[in-house]
């Protein structure tokens, strides 16, 4: 399982998520927490660079 990023700019990524063995609810959760988890470093990457240029 991984998150790629797919080009240079950050707006286009992949999630990969092992298939092999699961059910489909298992792998949808998987890519959920995996998308969730960018959302998350994309906010706060973006909330960094906010304060960087209050300053």
């Amino acid at each position: 399982m991984a998150v790629r990023n797919l080009d240079d700019s950050n707006r286009l990524f992949a999630v990969e998520v092992d298939m092999e063995n699961r059910t489909p609810e298992e792998i949808a959760k998987d890519a959920a927490l995996q998308i969730g988890a960018l959302f998350d470093k994309l906010i706060k990457e973006q909330q960094e660079k906010d304060d960087q240029n209050i300053v």
